[in-house]
């Protein structure tokens, strides 16, 4: 067992970036070695990251929404995940795979919905709580097919669908701070190479 280890303030982080940019990989991986740290972590994900999320994840990635419909569901989970988030914070640090962060790139640049409610609406969500860092994983649209064999609804949506998603992510990195855009073309070493680099100088 791991001797806990203290700080006045744990932090929250996420990894973003468009679906098989290999969010999951490295929040794991960043996980392991905050716990080998001595560290209590709670790994979580968004949408899903709570026992009623995960039947509204189900239904996401499994029923081809109307747009609106789609961008209340991920708020609706949002408003349950942020409660737990909440109070994890006060003992450990808290890793998700995906944020708030997530509903700007995919509903307002990627289906083209109205940016700043989308902007308002999740920070209502999530009580205005932004992650201390993000990590933004970087790969080009072409790439998730080479990764995913069998894509759920939301993955299925295309390259120019994505590609919008890609901006953004960009818009996310010139708009908020501690947003990191990282290459997520190499690797899984490689890149987690880099989020320790920047990790280390935070």
């Amino acid at each position: 067992m791991h001797r806990k280890k203290t700080t006045d303030y744990f932090k929250y982080i996420a990894f973003e970036g468009i679906d098989a940019a290999g969010k999951s990989t490295q929040a794991k991986m960043l996980s392991n070695f905050l716990k080998n740290e001595g560290y209590d972590v709670f790994l979580t994900k968004e949408p899903g990251g709570t026992k009623e999320g995960k039947a509204i994840r189900n239904l996401l990635l499994n029923v081809d929404l109307p747009s609106k419909a789609r961008t209340f569901m991920f708020l609706a989970d949002r408003v349950l995940h942020i409660e737990k988030v909440s109070k994890l914070l006060k003992t450990s640090y808290v890793i998700s795979d995906r944020s708030l962060f997530s509903t700007i790139a995919y509903q307002a640049f990627g289906e083209g919905l109205d940016l700043d409610f989308i902007e308002r609406a999740s920070l209502f969500s999530a009580n205005n709580i932004v992650p201390d860092i993000t990590f933004v994983m970087d790969i080009d649209t072409s790439t998730i097919k080479n990764r995913i064999e069998k894509m759920d609804v939301i993955e299925s949506k295309g390259k120019s669908f994505f590609d919008r998603v890609k901006k953004g992510y960009e818009y996310i990195a010139k708009h908020y701070k501690n947003v990191y855009i990282i290459d997520g073309e190499r690797p899984a070493d490689r890149v987690f190479e880099d989020i320790l680099k920047i990790w280390n100088k935070i």
